[in-house]
């Protein structure tokens, strides 16, 4: 088995980390940076790009380029109206209900999208540890549904990947200050990320960590507070120009990156001036925008979703039955993290000291990399036991929903129920499997539905039918049913992420596909360099040595030049290139050792 990775897909960046002996470390990606935009570009050629190359993309092609698709993943297309003004691309219904991205005639779901990311991570994790990576774990926010949490899975699947857990990321933050501290206390993890918010409270005793409670917000992360930023602008354009400019879209996309930079600036400084040129233009010629935005005023207008993760925090010590007194430590994790008033909020709310150790944007990576250890076998002096973050249940009579397996349980778990049925001579009962905290069915996210059929006719009530819920510890939720005879069924909630096991097949085979074309696109580019070098080559030696040659030499070292710059005029014929690249080296080779003067290809 290889090196089993641990990866922090994250909506705006995306980090992966390996265990290096007993020290977890972040692996270096292609461009040499630590993390990965999570952006996914289109060209028009069908190109795919994936990081920093797609998000320089962003300001010219919004259309095409693919960002914060974690909003979107596993949810039903009813789900993501709120989610829809983050971005600028289309979001669409595909066949299932479910939330699609539409690229030119093409629909991709989510999970295909984050797949692209996932390759990409896997790619670096390849290139940086020099052998293949086929198995990973992965964080998902702690507030993410069984559907969310499969989605997640199949997009690893895709990507060619075995994901061998999916974990909460506060949860694997509280597993790197546990592998970090060896102290016996209690912790709140506060993770403020690009896209969403999670809190946890996790207990410590010796090398084993017990999350009591966890709570979270899918709509509430820093792509918010660049919005409530974004529309600001909007707004102090509109009023010294009088132009609404709203539904631009690359007009949207340079205010909301200004946005994003200005939010990032008065982290460090009371004030930043936006300055963005040329930003539209009317009959009267280009308009442009110059404002000033103070630390206060952002502080003001963000000050609502800062006043949201308080408000998580109060319900989660309510849910774990602790007090503010009782928590020692804060872990603050995410990029949001970092501003100023949200650590304030903060520390005032729980009157204790924000653990800044780690790296906000690395820190969840960093845990993941640690459960891949565990997992291995390399680290065995750590224990995280984890949770439930919702409630699950089955619909019962009178569309009520009856919870099996309360919020907050630990996992793995298990339960058992019995029910019946609720007419005479009923011989097929319904299982409508729920996640939620309503006690109204309709009011919780629907995992699925299967049905147990064959039951002997009896008076309603008669028959006995045991119900048996099991989450596995990704959170996963399996579920069986069987009547006093053994009649009996089964399902692994899978239905609801949108994707059959024939189309994650399909997508796993076209992104395998597409990794070979890039691989092969790769090759072609390196030799197309080689001839480059070997070409300059040629040219400086026949400019410098050219008085002192032979005509015939001069004729042949120009027919060799001619012919290299004939291959490269055929840029995807690899065999024309390398078999040229082979005749240019014989033949640098040859009048090298003819004029007795050595010609070396520039590196």
């Amino acid at each position: 088995m290889g090196k089993v990775i641990g990866i922090d897909l994250g909506t705006t960046n995306s980090v992966v980390a390996y265990m290096d002996r007993l020290e977890p470390r972040v692996i270096i990606n292609e461009e040499g940076g630590r993390v990965t935009p999570s952006v996914v570009g289109f060209s028009k050629a069908n190109e795919r790009f994936v990081g920093d190359i797609a998000k320089r993309q962003l300001l010219i092609n919004p259309d095409a380029t693919i960002h914060s698709v974690k909003r979107f993943i596993g949810k039903r297309y009813k789900e993501a109206g709120r989610d829809t003004p983050l971005v600028n691309y289309e979001v669409a219904e595909n066949k299932h209900g479910d939330v699609a991205i539409k690229v030119g005639e093409r629909l991709y779901s989510p999970a295909e999208i984050s797949a692209m990311i996932l390759q990409k991570l896997r790619r670096s994790a390849e290139d940086f540890l020099g052998e293949p990576v086929t198995e990973a774990i992965i964080t998902v926010p702690a507030h993410f549904n069984d559907r969310q949490r499969q989605a997640t899975k199949d997009a690893g699947t895709i990507a060619g990947l075995n994901v061998l857990r999916i974990i909460n990321e506060p949860t694997a933050a509280a597993l790197a200050y546990l592998h970090d501290r060896r102290k016996n206390c209690t912790i709140a993890v506060y993770d403020f990320g690009g896209g969403t918010f999670d809190i946890s409270i996790v207990g410590i005793d010796n090398d084993v960590g017990d999350v009591r409670a966890t709570r979270g917000n899918s709509a509430l992360g820093g792509g918010d507070i660049d919005r409530v930023v974004t529309d600001w602008l909007l707004e102090q354009f509109r009023t010294e120009h009088g132009i609404d400019a709203s539904g631009d879209k690359i007009v949207r996309q340079r205010l909301r990156d200004a946005a994003e930079r200005a939010k990032i600036d008065l982290s460090t400084a009371t004030e930043t001036e936006i300055h963005l040129p040329f930003l539209t233009a009317d009959a009267q010629g280009p308009r442009h925008l110059q404002v000033t935005l103070t630390r206060a005023a952002f502080e003001n207008m963000a000050g609502p979703l800062f006043e949201n993760t308080i408000d998580e925090c109060r319900k989660v010590l309510a849910e774990s039955g602790l007090r503010v007194e009782d928590i020692e430590e804060v872990v603050m994790v995410g990029g949001s993290s970092r501003i100023p008033r949200v650590k304030e909020m903060v520390k005032e709310f729980f009157k204790r000291p924000l653990n800044h150790a780690f790296n906000p944007d690395e820190v969840v990576a960093i845990g993941a990399a640690i459960q891949a250890g565990v997992l291995e076998g390399e680290v065995k002096s750590v224990t995280l036991l984890d949770v439930t973050n919702l409630s699950l249940g089955i619909e019962v009579e009178g569309r009520r929903f009856a919870k099996l397996i309360p919020k907050n349980t630990t996992i793995p778990a298990q339960k058992i129920q019995m029910v019946s049925t609720v007419i005479d001579d009923q011989h097929t009962v319904k299982i409508h499997v729920l996640q939620g905290e309503s006690g109204t069915a309709t009011d919780n996210v629907s995992l699925g539905e299967f049905e147990l059929v064959g039951l002997e006719s009896a008076p309603r009530g008669a028959p006995r039918i045991e119900v048996k819920f099991a989450v596995d510890a990704s959170g996963i939720v399996h579920v069986s049913a069987r009547d006093g005879r053994g009649v009996q069924n089964a399902i692994t909630i899978r239905a609801p992420t949108g994707m059959s096991k024939l189309e994650i097949e399909q997508a796993k085979s076209e992104a395998s596909v597409h990794e070979r074309r890039r691989e092969e696109a790769a090759e072609v580019k390196d030799s197309r360099g080689t001839i480059e070098k070997q070409m300059v080559a040629l040219e400086t030696f026949l400019r410098e040595h050219k008085a002192l040659m032979h005509k015939q030499d001069v004729a042949e070292t120009e027919q060799a030049l001619k012919r290299g710059r004939m291959a490269l005029a055929k840029s995807t014929d690899k065999a024309n290139i390398d078999e040229t690249s082979n005749y240019l080296k014989r033949f640098s080779a040859h009048l090298s050792d003819k004029l007795g003067v050595a010609i070396i290809p520039i590196q």
